[in-house]
Protein backbone atom coordinates (compact mmCIF):
# COMPACT_ATOMS: atom_id res chain seq x y z
CA UNK A 1 0.00 0.00 0.00
CA UNK A 2 1.13 3.82 -0.80
CA UNK A 3 2.74 5.07 2.74
CA UNK A 4 0.22 8.65 2.53
CA UNK A 5 1.05 9.72 5.40
CA UNK A 6 2.44 13.49 5.54
CA UNK A 7 0.35 14.34 2.67
CA UNK A 8 -2.93 16.18 2.45
CA UNK A 9 -6.17 14.57 2.15
CA UNK A 10 -6.64 15.16 -1.17
CA UNK A 11 -3.49 13.50 -1.85
CA UNK A 12 -4.52 10.94 0.41
CA UNK A 13 -7.69 10.07 -1.20
CA UNK A 14 -6.16 9.85 -4.84
CA UNK A 15 -4.26 7.14 -3.37
CA UNK A 16 -6.85 4.96 -2.39
CA UNK A 17 -8.90 5.62 -5.41
CA UNK A 18 -5.76 4.34 -7.62
CA UNK A 19 -5.37 1.33 -5.12
CA UNK A 20 -9.19 0.40 -5.56
CA UNK A 21 -8.55 0.77 -9.41
CA UNK A 22 -9.32 4.28 -10.10
CA UNK A 23 -7.77 4.72 -14.25
CA UNK A 24 -10.20 6.49 -15.74
CA UNK A 25 -11.94 9.78 -13.97
CA UNK A 26 -14.35 11.82 -15.84
CA UNK A 27 -15.12 14.78 -14.61
CA UNK A 28 -16.14 18.23 -14.90
CA UNK A 29 -13.36 20.17 -13.06
CA UNK A 30 -14.69 22.98 -10.67
CA UNK A 31 -12.95 24.69 -7.45
CA UNK A 32 -14.45 22.11 -5.05
CA UNK A 33 -12.44 19.22 -6.82
CA UNK A 34 -9.60 20.60 -8.57
CA UNK A 35 -6.77 19.02 -5.92
CA UNK A 36 -8.49 16.01 -5.85
CA UNK A 37 -8.38 15.68 -9.74
CA UNK A 38 -4.39 17.19 -9.88
CA UNK A 39 -3.17 14.37 -7.44
CA UNK A 40 -5.05 11.79 -9.31
CA UNK A 41 -3.17 13.12 -12.89
CA UNK A 42 0.03 14.41 -11.64
CA UNK A 43 0.80 12.06 -9.09
CA UNK A 44 -0.80 8.63 -10.19
CA UNK A 45 -1.13 9.23 -13.70
CA UNK A 46 -4.87 8.45 -13.96
CA UNK A 47 -7.13 9.36 -17.42
CA UNK A 48 -9.05 12.93 -16.78
CA UNK A 49 -11.37 13.00 -19.10
CA UNK A 50 -13.19 16.12 -19.05
CA UNK A 51 -16.81 16.45 -20.18
CA UNK A 52 -18.97 19.79 -20.86
CA UNK A 53 -21.72 19.27 -18.79
CA UNK A 54 -21.53 17.60 -15.06
CA UNK A 55 -24.36 15.22 -16.48
CA UNK A 56 -22.47 14.37 -18.97
CA UNK A 57 -19.64 13.00 -16.44
CA UNK A 58 -21.73 10.76 -14.33
CA UNK A 59 -23.22 9.62 -17.51
CA UNK A 60 -19.91 8.12 -18.27
CA UNK A 61 -19.06 6.85 -15.46
CA UNK A 62 -22.61 4.99 -15.83
CA UNK A 63 -21.27 3.83 -19.49
CA UNK A 64 -18.26 2.59 -18.01
CA UNK A 65 -20.09 0.34 -15.26
CA UNK A 66 -22.51 -0.71 -17.59
CA UNK A 67 -19.79 -1.59 -20.24
CA UNK A 68 -17.20 -3.23 -17.68
CA UNK A 69 -19.49 -4.45 -14.93
CA UNK A 70 -16.52 -2.49 -12.99
CA UNK A 71 -16.59 0.79 -11.36
CA UNK A 72 -17.14 3.90 -13.02
CA UNK A 73 -15.59 7.24 -11.66
CA UNK A 74 -16.72 10.74 -11.59
CA UNK A 75 -16.64 13.98 -9.79
CA UNK A 76 -18.23 17.29 -9.65
CA UNK A 77 -18.02 20.76 -7.63
CA UNK A 78 -20.24 21.63 -5.24
CA UNK A 79 -23.54 23.37 -5.83
CA UNK A 80 -25.03 23.85 -8.96
CA UNK A 81 -22.33 21.36 -10.39
CA UNK A 82 -24.10 18.83 -8.28
CA UNK A 83 -27.20 19.91 -9.42
CA UNK A 84 -26.66 19.28 -12.83
CA UNK A 85 -25.14 16.08 -12.65
CA UNK A 86 -28.74 14.81 -10.92
CA UNK A 87 -30.66 12.96 -13.84
CA UNK A 88 -27.42 11.28 -14.87
CA UNK A 89 -26.56 10.18 -11.07
CA UNK A 90 -30.51 9.09 -10.82
CA UNK A 91 -30.56 7.08 -14.04
CA UNK A 92 -26.90 5.13 -12.70
CA UNK A 93 -28.54 4.38 -9.23
CA UNK A 94 -31.70 3.37 -10.38
CA UNK A 95 -30.24 0.86 -12.50
CA UNK A 96 -28.17 -0.27 -9.64
CA UNK A 97 -25.19 0.72 -11.90
CA UNK A 98 -21.74 0.38 -9.86
CA UNK A 99 -21.27 4.37 -9.78
CA UNK A 100 -18.76 6.20 -7.39
CA UNK A 101 -19.65 10.09 -7.57
CA UNK A 102 -16.76 12.38 -5.63
CA UNK A 103 -18.91 15.81 -4.92
CA UNK A 104 -17.61 18.88 -2.99
CA UNK A 105 -20.07 20.40 -0.90
CA UNK A 106 -19.30 24.12 0.25
CA UNK A 107 -22.32 24.41 2.35
CA UNK A 108 -20.47 24.48 5.85
CA UNK A 109 -18.59 27.44 4.70
CA UNK A 110 -19.62 31.06 6.58
CA UNK A 111 -21.47 33.02 3.67
CA UNK A 112 -19.88 36.03 5.31
CA UNK A 113 -16.49 34.96 4.68
CA UNK A 114 -17.13 33.51 1.51
CA UNK A 115 -20.13 34.51 0.15
CA UNK A 116 -20.13 32.84 -3.24
CA UNK A 117 -19.12 28.75 -2.04
CA UNK A 118 -20.49 29.77 1.04
CA UNK A 119 -23.89 31.43 0.28
CA UNK A 120 -24.26 31.55 -3.57
CA UNK A 121 -23.25 28.10 -4.44
CA UNK A 122 -24.45 26.38 -0.56
CA UNK A 123 -26.73 23.26 -1.16
CA UNK A 124 -25.88 20.30 1.35
CA UNK A 125 -26.47 17.67 -1.22
CA UNK A 126 -28.27 15.12 1.13
CA UNK A 127 -31.17 17.34 0.98
CA UNK A 128 -31.57 16.03 -2.52
CA UNK A 129 -29.73 12.65 -2.70
CA UNK A 130 -31.82 11.91 0.36
CA UNK A 131 -35.25 11.88 -1.11
CA UNK A 132 -34.05 10.60 -4.20
CA UNK A 133 -32.70 7.26 -2.47
CA UNK A 134 -29.62 8.07 -4.02
CA UNK A 135 -26.83 6.32 -0.90
CA UNK A 136 -24.42 8.70 0.10
CA UNK A 137 -21.83 9.02 2.89
CA UNK A 138 -20.31 12.13 3.80
CA UNK A 139 -16.31 12.55 4.57
CA UNK A 140 -15.29 13.54 8.07
CA UNK A 141 -11.77 14.72 8.43
CA UNK A 142 -8.69 12.92 8.28
CA UNK A 143 -11.04 9.67 8.52
CA UNK A 144 -12.02 10.00 4.56
CA UNK A 145 -9.36 7.86 3.18
CA UNK A 146 -10.47 5.02 4.90
CA UNK A 147 -13.88 5.88 4.41
CA UNK A 148 -13.23 5.99 0.52
CA UNK A 149 -12.22 2.52 0.62
CA UNK A 150 -14.85 1.41 2.54
CA UNK A 151 -17.14 3.18 -0.13
CA UNK A 152 -15.69 1.66 -3.08
CA UNK A 153 -15.72 -1.84 -1.30
CA UNK A 154 -19.38 -1.62 -0.92
CA UNK A 155 -20.16 -0.68 -3.94
CA UNK A 156 -18.24 -4.04 -5.47
CA UNK A 157 -20.50 -5.95 -2.92
CA UNK A 158 -24.05 -4.34 -3.46
CA UNK A 159 -23.83 -2.79 -6.93
CA UNK A 160 -25.13 0.56 -6.40
CA UNK A 161 -24.38 3.81 -6.82
CA UNK A 162 -23.03 6.13 -4.03
CA UNK A 163 -21.95 10.04 -3.93
CA UNK A 164 -18.95 10.45 -1.61
CA UNK A 165 -19.48 14.07 -0.41
CA UNK A 166 -16.40 16.15 0.57
CA UNK A 167 -16.79 18.84 2.45
CA UNK A 168 -14.92 22.19 2.05
CA UNK A 169 -11.99 22.74 3.36
CA UNK A 170 -10.96 18.85 3.60
CA UNK A 171 -9.15 18.80 0.34
CA UNK A 172 -6.18 21.09 2.06
CA UNK A 173 -6.19 19.10 5.05
CA UNK A 174 -3.06 17.00 6.28
CA UNK A 175 -3.50 14.05 6.38
CA UNK A 176 -2.27 10.90 8.86
CA UNK A 177 -1.48 7.54 8.07
CA UNK A 178 -4.34 4.99 7.32
CA UNK A 179 -4.61 2.21 9.84
CA UNK A 180 -3.11 -0.95 8.52
CA UNK A 181 -5.42 -2.97 6.48
CA UNK A 182 -6.00 -6.57 5.61
CA UNK A 183 -5.03 -7.02 1.92
CA UNK A 184 -8.63 -8.35 0.71
CA UNK A 185 -11.71 -7.49 1.31
CA UNK A 186 -13.97 -8.67 3.71
CA UNK A 187 -15.88 -11.26 2.31
CA UNK A 188 -19.91 -10.79 2.95
CA UNK A 189 -21.60 -12.95 5.15
CA UNK A 190 -22.88 -16.19 3.24
CA UNK A 191 -26.01 -16.25 2.18
CA UNK A 192 -28.64 -19.23 3.27
CA UNK A 193 -28.04 -21.88 0.36
CA UNK A 194 -30.45 -24.00 -1.07
CA UNK A 195 -30.98 -27.51 -0.29
CA UNK A 196 -30.26 -30.79 -2.99
CA UNK A 197 -33.62 -31.84 -1.37
CA UNK A 198 -35.23 -27.93 -2.13
CA UNK A 199 -33.66 -28.84 -6.00
CA UNK A 200 -35.24 -31.47 -6.15
CA UNK A 201 -39.01 -29.93 -5.86
CA UNK A 202 -37.99 -27.36 -8.33
CA UNK A 203 -36.65 -30.35 -10.70
CA UNK A 204 -39.78 -32.42 -10.45
CA UNK A 205 -42.64 -28.95 -11.26
CA UNK A 206 -40.06 -28.38 -14.01
CA UNK A 207 -40.17 -32.04 -15.28
CA UNK A 208 -43.83 -32.00 -15.43
CA UNK A 209 -43.99 -28.53 -16.97
CA UNK A 210 -45.25 -28.70 -20.85
CA UNK A 211 -42.78 -25.68 -22.10
CA UNK A 212 -40.92 -24.03 -19.21
CA UNK A 213 -38.67 -21.20 -20.40
CA UNK A 214 -35.66 -19.76 -18.60
CA UNK A 215 -35.47 -15.78 -18.72
CA UNK A 216 -32.00 -14.75 -17.48
CA UNK A 217 -31.00 -11.40 -16.43
CA UNK A 218 -27.88 -8.93 -15.73
CA UNK A 219 -27.68 -11.27 -12.43
CA UNK A 220 -26.46 -13.98 -14.49
CA UNK A 221 -24.68 -11.03 -16.53
CA UNK A 222 -22.57 -10.33 -13.57
CA UNK A 223 -21.89 -13.90 -12.19
CA UNK A 224 -20.30 -14.97 -15.67
CA UNK A 225 -23.45 -17.89 -15.79
CA UNK A 226 -23.89 -17.73 -19.75
CA UNK A 227 -22.31 -21.44 -20.10
CA UNK A 228 -23.94 -22.87 -17.04
CA UNK A 229 -27.27 -21.05 -18.35
CA UNK A 230 -26.81 -22.70 -22.01
CA UNK A 231 -25.79 -26.04 -20.41
CA UNK A 232 -29.34 -25.52 -17.94
CA UNK A 233 -30.86 -24.76 -21.43
CA UNK A 234 -29.62 -27.81 -23.28
CA UNK A 235 -30.02 -30.06 -20.42
CA UNK A 236 -33.60 -29.58 -19.95
CA UNK A 237 -34.76 -28.93 -23.78
CA UNK A 238 -35.85 -25.26 -22.86
CA UNK A 239 -35.21 -21.90 -24.74
CA UNK A 240 -33.54 -18.61 -23.40
CA UNK A 241 -34.85 -15.68 -23.29
CA UNK A 242 -33.30 -12.80 -21.48
CA UNK A 243 -33.93 -9.16 -20.19
CA UNK A 244 -32.41 -6.70 -22.12
CA UNK A 245 -29.01 -5.80 -20.01
CA UNK A 246 -28.20 -9.60 -20.05
CA UNK A 247 -28.60 -9.46 -24.17
CA UNK A 248 -25.78 -11.41 -25.81
CA UNK A 249 -25.35 -13.78 -22.41
CA UNK A 250 -25.82 -17.41 -24.41
CA UNK A 251 -25.10 -15.31 -27.54
CA UNK A 252 -26.78 -16.61 -30.79
CA UNK A 253 -27.07 -20.17 -29.48
CA UNK A 254 -29.98 -22.02 -31.47
CA UNK A 255 -32.24 -22.17 -27.62
CA UNK A 256 -31.72 -18.48 -27.42
CA UNK A 257 -34.73 -16.61 -28.09
CA UNK A 258 -34.16 -12.94 -27.71
CA UNK A 259 -35.35 -10.28 -25.24
CA UNK A 260 -38.37 -11.02 -23.21
CA UNK A 261 -40.77 -7.95 -22.47
CA UNK A 262 -41.72 -4.81 -24.72
CA UNK A 263 -38.62 -5.95 -27.22
CA UNK A 264 -39.98 -9.46 -27.83
CA UNK A 265 -40.38 -10.33 -31.52
CA UNK A 266 -43.66 -12.09 -32.22
CA UNK A 267 -42.26 -15.76 -32.10
CA UNK A 268 -40.70 -14.94 -28.67
CA UNK A 269 -43.82 -13.58 -27.40
CA UNK A 270 -45.37 -16.64 -28.59
CA UNK A 271 -43.33 -18.80 -27.16
CA UNK A 272 -43.59 -16.93 -23.94
CA UNK A 273 -47.39 -16.94 -23.71
CA UNK A 274 -46.80 -20.40 -24.47
CA UNK A 275 -44.55 -21.16 -21.55
CA UNK A 276 -46.34 -23.20 -17.92
CA UNK A 277 -43.08 -23.10 -15.88
CA UNK A 278 -40.46 -19.57 -15.60
CA UNK A 279 -36.74 -20.41 -14.36
CA UNK A 280 -35.84 -16.62 -13.56
CA UNK A 281 -31.71 -16.91 -13.66
CA UNK A 282 -30.64 -13.56 -11.86
CA UNK A 283 -33.75 -11.80 -13.55
CA UNK A 284 -36.26 -9.61 -11.42
CA UNK A 285 -39.57 -10.60 -13.80
CA UNK A 286 -40.35 -7.09 -13.56
CA UNK A 287 -43.56 -5.59 -15.45
CA UNK A 288 -41.36 -4.92 -18.22
CA UNK A 289 -40.15 -8.30 -18.74
CA UNK A 290 -43.27 -9.77 -17.92
CA UNK A 291 -45.26 -7.86 -20.35
CA UNK A 292 -46.88 -6.23 -17.18
CA UNK A 293 -47.43 -9.85 -15.27
CA UNK A 294 -48.61 -11.39 -18.67
CA UNK A 295 -45.84 -13.95 -18.94
CA UNK A 296 -45.96 -14.70 -15.56
CA UNK A 297 -49.93 -14.97 -14.55
CA UNK A 298 -50.52 -18.61 -13.31
CA UNK A 299 -47.29 -20.27 -13.42
CA UNK A 300 -44.91 -21.73 -11.83
CA UNK A 301 -41.54 -19.81 -11.52
CA UNK A 302 -38.47 -21.06 -10.13
CA UNK A 303 -35.74 -18.36 -9.17
CA UNK A 304 -31.89 -18.97 -8.97
CA UNK A 305 -30.26 -15.75 -6.78
CA UNK A 306 -27.39 -15.08 -4.75
CA UNK A 307 -29.16 -14.02 -2.21
CA UNK A 308 -32.70 -13.75 -0.92
CA UNK A 309 -34.89 -10.42 -0.15
CA UNK A 310 -35.50 -9.58 -3.87
CA UNK A 311 -38.79 -8.16 -5.30
CA UNK A 312 -41.29 -10.95 -6.12
CA UNK A 313 -42.18 -11.42 -9.85
CA UNK A 314 -44.61 -8.44 -11.01
CA UNK A 315 -48.00 -10.48 -11.97
CA UNK A 316 -49.74 -13.43 -9.88
CA UNK A 317 -47.60 -16.15 -10.30
CA UNK A 318 -48.98 -19.57 -9.25
CA UNK A 319 -46.33 -20.65 -7.20
CA UNK A 320 -42.55 -19.03 -6.39
CA UNK A 321 -39.59 -20.94 -5.33
CA UNK A 322 -36.24 -19.17 -4.37
CA UNK A 323 -32.99 -21.16 -4.74
CA UNK A 324 -30.00 -19.00 -3.30
CA UNK A 325 -26.38 -18.98 -2.25
CA UNK A 326 -25.25 -18.08 -5.98
CA UNK A 327 -26.48 -17.86 -9.59
CA UNK A 328 -23.74 -20.05 -11.46
CA UNK A 329 -23.68 -22.82 -8.38
CA UNK A 330 -27.31 -22.83 -8.57
CA UNK A 331 -28.02 -23.09 -11.84
CA UNK A 332 -25.18 -26.19 -11.81
CA UNK A 333 -27.08 -27.50 -8.72
CA UNK A 334 -30.73 -27.44 -10.62
CA UNK A 335 -29.35 -29.14 -13.81
CA UNK A 336 -27.76 -32.25 -11.05
CA UNK A 337 -31.48 -32.05 -9.63
CA UNK A 338 -33.06 -32.76 -13.30
CA UNK A 339 -30.65 -35.87 -14.16
CA UNK A 340 -31.75 -36.71 -10.30
CA UNK A 341 -35.40 -36.95 -11.24
CA UNK A 342 -34.91 -38.10 -14.79
CA UNK A 343 -36.62 -35.03 -16.10
CA UNK A 344 -36.70 -35.39 -20.36
CA UNK A 345 -35.04 -33.43 -22.42
CA UNK A 346 -37.65 -31.41 -24.82
CA UNK A 347 -37.40 -30.84 -28.55
CA UNK A 348 -37.37 -26.99 -29.42
CA UNK A 349 -37.16 -24.96 -32.52
CA UNK A 350 -35.13 -22.24 -33.37
CA UNK A 351 -36.10 -18.28 -33.69
CA UNK A 352 -35.64 -17.19 -36.41
CA UNK A 353 -34.06 -13.84 -37.24
CA UNK A 354 -36.85 -10.73 -37.37
CA UNK A 355 -37.89 -9.89 -41.30
CA UNK A 356 -39.21 -6.80 -42.58
CA UNK A 357 -41.93 -7.76 -45.54
CA UNK A 358 -43.84 -4.19 -45.69
CA UNK A 359 -40.68 -1.63 -45.64
CA UNK A 360 -42.06 1.62 -45.67
CA UNK A 361 -38.94 3.41 -46.37
CA UNK A 362 -39.24 6.88 -49.14
CA UNK A 363 -36.86 8.73 -50.97
CA UNK A 364 -34.92 11.25 -48.56
CA UNK A 365 -36.78 9.04 -44.80
CA UNK A 366 -35.90 5.18 -44.47
CA UNK A 367 -37.85 2.67 -42.42
CA UNK A 368 -36.31 2.65 -39.20
CA UNK A 369 -36.45 -1.15 -39.02
CA UNK A 370 -34.79 -1.25 -42.68
CA UNK A 371 -32.03 0.82 -41.63
CA UNK A 372 -31.46 -0.93 -37.87
CA UNK A 373 -31.32 -4.29 -40.09
CA UNK A 374 -28.91 -3.31 -42.54
CA UNK A 375 -26.50 -1.67 -39.87
CA UNK A 376 -26.66 -5.33 -38.07
CA UNK A 377 -24.96 -6.75 -41.64
CA UNK A 378 -22.79 -3.84 -42.40
CA UNK A 379 -21.27 -2.68 -38.94
CA UNK A 380 -17.95 -3.62 -37.39
CA UNK A 381 -17.75 -6.45 -34.83
CA UNK A 382 -16.95 -7.37 -32.19
CA UNK A 383 -19.45 -4.55 -31.29
CA UNK A 384 -21.56 -2.72 -28.11
CA UNK A 385 -24.62 -1.19 -29.00
CA UNK A 386 -25.42 1.68 -26.64
CA UNK A 387 -29.34 3.31 -26.98
CA UNK A 388 -30.42 6.33 -25.69
CA UNK A 389 -34.33 6.96 -24.77
CA UNK A 390 -36.86 7.79 -27.33
CA UNK A 391 -39.23 6.52 -29.69
CA UNK A 392 -36.62 5.06 -32.58
CA UNK A 393 -34.91 2.63 -29.43
CA UNK A 394 -37.09 -0.11 -30.19
CA UNK A 395 -35.48 -0.50 -33.48
CA UNK A 396 -32.18 -1.43 -33.12
CA UNK A 397 -33.13 -3.18 -29.50
CA UNK A 398 -35.48 -5.62 -31.72
CA UNK A 399 -33.77 -5.83 -35.10
CA UNK A 400 -29.69 -5.85 -34.37
CA UNK A 401 -28.40 -9.22 -33.16
CA UNK A 402 -26.43 -9.10 -29.66
CA UNK A 403 -23.35 -11.56 -29.58
CA UNK A 404 -22.03 -11.23 -26.33
CA UNK A 405 -22.43 -10.37 -23.01
CA UNK A 406 -22.76 -6.43 -22.23
CA UNK A 407 -23.18 -6.18 -26.38
CA UNK A 408 -26.22 -4.05 -25.42
CA UNK A 409 -25.96 -1.23 -23.11
CA UNK A 410 -29.75 0.47 -22.60
CA UNK A 411 -30.25 3.85 -19.99
CA UNK A 412 -33.83 3.41 -19.39
CA UNK A 413 -34.45 3.61 -15.82
CA UNK A 414 -35.27 7.23 -15.18
CA UNK A 415 -36.43 7.62 -19.11
CA UNK A 416 -34.56 10.66 -19.80
CA UNK A 417 -34.08 11.05 -23.51
CA UNK A 418 -29.96 12.44 -24.07
CA UNK A 419 -28.58 9.67 -21.77
CA UNK A 420 -26.18 7.48 -23.72
CA UNK A 421 -23.44 9.78 -25.65
CA UNK A 422 -21.36 10.55 -22.52
CA UNK A 423 -22.04 6.69 -21.91
CA UNK A 424 -21.11 5.41 -25.69
CA UNK A 425 -17.86 7.88 -25.55
CA UNK A 426 -16.79 6.31 -22.17
CA UNK A 427 -17.19 2.67 -23.45
CA UNK A 428 -15.43 3.55 -26.64
CA UNK A 429 -12.80 4.98 -24.44
CA UNK A 430 -12.22 2.02 -21.83
CA UNK A 431 -12.67 -1.15 -24.17
CA UNK A 432 -11.23 0.18 -27.68
CA UNK A 433 -10.73 -3.32 -28.85
CA UNK A 434 -15.08 -3.54 -28.91
CA UNK A 435 -16.45 -1.05 -31.58
CA UNK A 436 -18.90 0.78 -29.81
CA UNK A 437 -22.02 2.00 -31.53
CA UNK A 438 -24.55 4.20 -30.42
CA UNK A 439 -27.80 4.99 -31.57
CA UNK A 440 -29.78 8.31 -30.72
CA UNK A 441 -32.50 10.74 -31.70
CA UNK A 442 -32.33 14.00 -33.22
CA UNK A 443 -33.77 15.65 -30.02
CA UNK A 444 -31.01 13.19 -28.10
CA UNK A 445 -27.83 14.50 -29.94
CA UNK A 446 -29.27 18.10 -29.97
CA UNK A 447 -29.16 17.94 -25.94
CA UNK A 448 -25.38 16.91 -25.49
CA UNK A 449 -23.86 17.90 -28.45
CA UNK A 450 -20.96 18.93 -25.35
CA UNK A 451 -20.53 15.47 -25.19
CA UNK A 452 -19.88 14.81 -28.48
CA UNK A 453 -17.39 17.37 -28.14
CA UNK A 454 -15.17 15.66 -25.61
CA UNK A 455 -15.11 12.32 -28.07
CA UNK A 456 -13.92 14.71 -31.00
CA UNK A 457 -11.23 16.22 -28.49
CA UNK A 458 -10.39 12.77 -27.52
CA UNK A 459 -10.42 11.45 -31.12
CA UNK A 460 -12.94 8.59 -29.82
CA UNK A 461 -13.32 6.29 -32.40
CA UNK A 462 -17.04 6.22 -31.77
CA UNK A 463 -20.13 5.50 -34.26
CA UNK A 464 -22.99 7.36 -33.45
CA UNK A 465 -26.24 6.35 -35.35
CA UNK A 466 -28.92 9.48 -35.57
CA UNK A 467 -32.42 8.32 -35.94
CA UNK A 468 -33.55 11.88 -37.32
CA UNK A 469 -37.20 11.81 -37.80
CA UNK A 470 -36.93 15.57 -37.71
CA UNK A 471 -39.18 15.34 -34.63
CA UNK A 472 -40.36 14.91 -30.82
CA UNK A 473 -41.18 11.06 -31.74
CA UNK A 474 -42.54 9.04 -28.55
CA UNK A 475 -44.93 12.75 -28.67
CA UNK A 476 -45.87 12.28 -31.83
CA UNK A 477 -46.92 8.70 -31.04
CA UNK A 478 -49.15 10.44 -27.64
CA UNK A 479 -51.10 12.63 -29.47
CA UNK A 480 -52.46 10.58 -32.37
CA UNK A 481 -53.45 8.31 -29.87
CA UNK A 482 -55.13 11.03 -27.49
CA UNK A 483 -56.35 12.64 -30.44
CA UNK A 484 -54.18 15.57 -30.38
CA UNK A 485 -52.98 17.40 -33.74
CA UNK A 486 -49.10 16.66 -34.12
CA UNK A 487 -47.65 20.09 -35.46
CA UNK A 488 -46.25 20.93 -32.49
CA UNK A 489 -43.96 17.62 -32.19
CA UNK A 490 -42.85 18.00 -35.74
CA UNK A 491 -39.54 20.26 -35.96
CA UNK A 492 -38.48 19.31 -39.54
CA UNK A 493 -35.08 17.62 -40.60
CA UNK A 494 -31.71 19.55 -40.85
CA UNK A 495 -28.00 18.67 -41.60
CA UNK A 496 -26.84 16.83 -38.81
CA UNK A 497 -24.12 15.07 -40.46
CA UNK A 498 -22.50 18.72 -41.47
CA UNK A 499 -23.28 20.09 -37.45
CA UNK A 500 -21.04 17.31 -36.71
CA UNK A 501 -18.33 17.74 -39.38
CA UNK A 502 -18.26 21.30 -38.03
CA UNK A 503 -17.44 20.06 -34.62
CA UNK A 504 -14.21 18.14 -35.88
CA UNK A 505 -16.12 15.07 -36.35
CA UNK A 506 -16.44 13.02 -39.24
CA UNK A 507 -20.29 12.78 -40.56
CA UNK A 508 -22.45 11.38 -43.68
CA UNK A 509 -25.81 12.02 -44.72
CA UNK A 510 -27.85 9.07 -45.08
CA UNK A 511 -30.50 9.26 -46.87
CA UNK A 512 -31.34 4.99 -48.45
CA UNK A 513 -29.39 2.03 -46.93
CA UNK A 514 -26.94 2.16 -49.46
CA UNK A 515 -25.46 4.97 -48.18
CA UNK A 516 -23.93 3.38 -45.10
CA UNK A 517 -21.26 0.89 -46.67
CA UNK A 518 -19.58 4.09 -48.13
CA UNK A 519 -19.81 6.12 -45.35
CA UNK A 520 -18.35 3.38 -43.00
CA UNK A 521 -15.69 2.36 -45.32
CA UNK A 522 -14.81 6.18 -45.69
CA UNK A 523 -14.11 6.56 -42.00
CA UNK A 524 -10.39 6.49 -41.21
CA UNK A 525 -11.21 5.99 -36.89
CA UNK A 526 -9.62 8.71 -36.19
CA UNK A 527 -12.72 10.23 -33.88
CA UNK A 528 -16.13 9.65 -34.07
CA UNK A 529 -18.54 9.13 -37.12
CA UNK A 530 -22.06 10.27 -36.60
CA UNK A 531 -24.18 9.12 -39.21
CA UNK A 532 -26.76 11.21 -39.70
CA UNK A 533 -29.96 8.66 -41.01
CA UNK A 534 -33.12 10.52 -41.96
CA UNK A 535 -36.11 8.02 -40.98
CA UNK A 536 -39.86 7.94 -41.89
CA UNK A 537 -42.32 8.69 -39.20
CA UNK A 538 -45.28 6.54 -40.22
CA UNK A 539 -43.68 3.61 -38.45
CA UNK A 540 -44.77 3.19 -35.11
CA UNK A 541 -42.62 2.07 -32.54
CA UNK A 542 -44.53 -1.54 -30.96
CA UNK A 543 -43.15 -0.74 -27.28
CA UNK A 544 -46.14 1.81 -27.06
CA UNK A 545 -48.65 -0.80 -27.60
CA UNK A 546 -47.32 -2.19 -24.37
CA UNK A 547 -47.16 0.64 -22.43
Amino acid sequence: MTDIGARSVAAQLADVAVEEGCRDLFTLMGAGNLWLVHHLATDHGVAIHHLRHENGAVGAADGQARATGGIGWCTVTQGPGFTNAITALLTASRGRSPVLLLVSDSSNLDPQRFPFAGGVQALRPESLLEPLGIASVRAEGTDAPRQLREVVHRIRAERQTIAFIMPAGLDRLDGVAEPARDTGETPPAPARTTSAAEFEESARLLAAARSPLIVAGLGAVAADAGAAVIALAERLGAPVATSVPASGLVGQHPLAIGQLGGFSVAETERIAEESDAIIAIGASLNAFQTRSGAFVAGRVVVRIENTRGGPAPYGDPERVITHSGGIASGVAALREALDAVGAPTRTVAPVSRPSLDDDRSRPGAIDPRALSLALDDVLPTPRRIIVDNGHFGAFPMIHLTHRAPRSLVWLPDFGAVGSALAASYASATVDPDVQSVLFIGDCGLYMTLGDLETAVRERTPLIVVCMNDGAAGSELVHMGDWGVPGDQAIFGYADLAALARGMGAQGAAIRTVGDLGPALRGWDRSGPLVLDCHIGRDVRSPIYDHA
